[in-house]
């Protein structure tokens, strides 16, 4: 039996251990929620957030029917769907891979947990966190809900159709399955194979009088980013409206990578042309439309506000990285 209190909410996050599931988890403790987790493996790093939960459960979402049983044990009235089989696009991982972990991951995980809410748990309400990558080339910028789904990649595919399975089971049999369509977001939790963290991880050894050249696709790629602790927050307002419905979740304020990369070096006094080039090997596709969301719906419906600005959010990237680089000190 799970124990809980019975006048706190119960929340149910896959994913707890990636960036959002960390903020979501300390934003939704705050507001005294009973908080269980579901993670993909058992030995990652402790985490002192880990204490303050009611559970973390190790289960693979490949195999859907274990979140089904998970779903059902823990009763949620808030179930966050963050979890994701996704690759990384420095590594050119996007256009790889097999399409039996996407579909499973994304997509069949997804509809095993909307049959639980649906029979067994009519008043919860459920989150999916799609991604800007449906948009693929957008036929418009910036995006809106109603732009046309493009998928360009198996990731991507897996997570339009996941939008549709909401869209699906919120229509047809009234179950509250909102959406967010989240924009490029980063912390100082960002994993290392992301480029903003490579970023960060090259400005701070620079600063520590160990640099590293670091070598890019794109410099020029624009990129709408936001910071992973506003757009949770964000996540957690979709379900407090009376209806479920589809929001973009992003900054609307479009950089390049050679901008982020500036901003990073400036904050420890360097220039970034001098540790950052574009990798002489790659072949940049030729230039579309950037993929900028309108987030004005969101603002509009859920008095959303993002409150990291783009500077704050690189700075303490970069702070981070400068800590952790840090030598601990001897007794």
């Amino acid at each position: 039996m799970i124990p809980t209190t019975p006048t706190k909410r119960r929340a149910l996050i896959t994913g707890i251990d990636g960036q959002d599931g960390f903020y979501l988890a300390e934003s939704l403790l705050q507001h005294d929620y009973t908080v269980f987790g579901i993670t993909h493996s058992n030995v990652t790093a402790p985490s002192k957030l880990h204490s303050q939960l009611a559970r973390v459960f190790v289960a693979d979402l490949n195999q859907p029917q274990r979140l089904a049983e998970i779903v059902r044990q823990t009763r949620p009235q808030e179930l966050y769907y963050l979890a994701a089989h996704h690759f990384s696009s420095q590594r050119g991982e996007n256009s790889l891979g097999q399409l039996a972990p996407f579909v499973s991951v994304n997509l069949l995980a997804v509809a095993a947990a909307l049959q639980v809410v649906r029979n067994e748990m009519p008043t919860s309400r459920f989150f999916y966190a799609a991604s800007a990558h449906i948009f693929g080339a957008p036929l418009a910028t910036p995006q809106t809900e109603e732009t046309p789904h493009r998928p360009e990649t198996l990731y991507a595919i897996s997570k339009s159709a996941a939008v549709h399975l909401c869209r699906y089971y919120r229509e047809s049999f009234g179950v509250f399955a909102a959406v967010g369509i989240l924009y490029n977001h980063e912390s100082p939790r960002r994993r290392s194979e992301f480029v903003t963290t490579q970023i960060a991880r090259a400005a701070a050894n620079a600063a520590m009088g160990r640099p590293t050249p670091l070598l890019l696709r794109d410099l020029d790629a624009v990129v709408d980013w936001g910071a992973a602790q506003d757009y949770v927050h964000a996540m957690w307002l979709t379900l407090q409206q009376p209806r479920a419905d589809e929001y973009i979740i992003s900054s609307s304020a479009p950089h390049t990578v050679r901008e982020f990369a500036r901003v990073a070096f400036d904050t420890v006094g360097l220039r970034a042309e001098n540790f950052v080039t574009q990798d002489p090997k790659s072949v940049n596709p030729p230039r579309r439309l950037p993929v900028v969301g309108d987030n004005s719906k969101i603002r509009r419906v859920c008095g959303w506000e993002p409150t990291i600005s783009f500077h704050e959010l690189v700075r303490g990237m970069v702070a981070a990285q400068l800590d952790e680089l840090k030598p601990s000190s001897s007794l």
